[in-house]
């Protein structure tokens, strides 16, 4: 998780997470995420963050002070290290505007947009041709895990940045199962975890269980038996070598961005 001090700063001017949101030109999904430090913020849509809180952008992002001032001295611009420095801020300074195309063993194909630091790691990934297992990417909202040895096809596109569409998404309760002989997924409906796996020692397991299994694919248990409770209270068994991409709605494995919304919401009735 990224930290910033955008809600302190937020509420100090009054503003509700929809009026930051629309002062910066984007979604309050995308305000959401970033304040709670789930997401990186790109560096344009930082700078309008910090404009629309009245302050600069090293207060708004305090942990890239030191790489920005560092990076301003330096002729040169920005090299690996500064860009690491400010990722692990919380800012996306890749320039360009990047979406993972893709095709899947089983005909399946789309394509969805990932951050500069992410199509970095894809690129590397990719690159390796003793590579295999899942790798794990989030988008603008749902975050995916794709099966590598069933990634038949992968192109990395780029494009300028611009404003971005400040639509709200409907929130989706569905999780999609991509397997390695069908090109449409299958679908079930899922309750939102309630918990956050990296801040509990020994979680209910309920609770964390769309968290889960993006942890054990990172941690590379891919042969394991991959297994949720669906909306109906029925569960669900995928053998993990036959899926070839599974992909979960952000806000039902974010509980810390459900928990400032419904805070915001009690503002905004209460005002």
């Amino acid at each position: 998780m990224f930290e910033n001090r955008i809600k302190e700063l937020r509420k100090a001017k009054g503003l509700t997470q929809r009026q930051l949101a629309d002062a910066a030109g984007t979604s309050q999904q995308q305000i959401q995420r970033i304040e709670a430090g789930n997401q990186l913020a790109r560096f344009d849509l930082a700078t309008r963050i910090s404009a629309a809180l009245g302050q600069p952008i090293s207060k708004v992002f305090p942990s890239a002070e030191l790489p920005l001032a560092r990076m301003k001295s330096r002729t040169a611009g920005l090299d690996h290290k500064a860009s690491q420095e400010l990722e692990a801020a919380g800012l996306d300074i890749e320039p360009d505007v990047w979406t993972v195309k893709y095709k899947l063993r089983g005909g399946a194909e789309g394509n969805f947009p990932i951050s500069g630091p992410d199509m970095h790691r894809l690129n590397a990934i990719l690159h390796d041709d003793a590579e295999s297992g899942f790798v794990v990417l989030a988008s603008v909202d749902r975050q995916y895990a794709i099966n590598l040895k069933h990634l038949t096809f992968c192109q990395l596109l780029f494009d300028r940045p611009s404003i971005e569409d400040a639509e709200t998404r409907e929130k989706s309760f569905e999780v999609h199962f991509y397997l390695t002989d069908n090109a449409e997924p299958l679908r079930f409906e899922v309750e939102p975890d309630t918990s956050l796996l990296e801040r509990e020692e020994d979680p209910e397991p309920l609770s964390v269980q769309l968290q889960d299994l993006f942890y054990y694919v990172e941690m590379g248990a891919d042969r394991r038996r991959m297994s949720f409770v669906d909306l109906d209270g029925e569960r669900a068994f995928f053998r993990s070598d036959d899926v070839s991409m599974f992909s979960v709605p952000l806000w039902l494995i974010e509980p810390n961005v459900a928990d400032e919304e419904d805070e915001d919401t009690e503002g905004d009735q209460n005002g």
